[in-house]
């Protein structure tokens, strides 16, 4: 969804299916987190980024704008206060397309 639904010349999602899994579907109160979040199709949306974490620490963040996606999924649970492997390379990446475009 970050190259418009399709890699490498092959589409895998019609730009209709990435318009649609962006548009607001629910915004308001998230009742676990207590504070306002806007959902697409399965997404929270932040600003011009999609994505969602789990416990554990995985997580997937899509950012259209920069054409990049980062996904991590854990094999070893922690305690999810102390767990920032998800976040620390969501960072990285971000550090990395930043470093690209200097």
């Amino acid at each position: 969804m970050a190259c418009g639904g399709s890699v490498g010349g092959v589409r895998l999602l019609s730009r209709a299916g990435c318009d649609r899994a962006w548009e607001e579907q629910f915004t308001g109160e998230d009742r676990i987190l207590g504070m306002p979040i806007s959902w697409g199709l399965g997404y929270g949306r932040f600003g011009g980024t999609y994505g969602w974490g789990g416990w554990g620490g995985s997580t997937v963040m899509i950012e259209p704008e920069s054409r990049m996606t980062v996904a991590y999924v854990t094999n070893q649970m922690r305690e999810p206060a102390e767990d920032t492997r998800g976040m620390d390379l969501l960072m990285a990446a971000y550090d990395g397309l930043k470093g690209l475009q200097a």
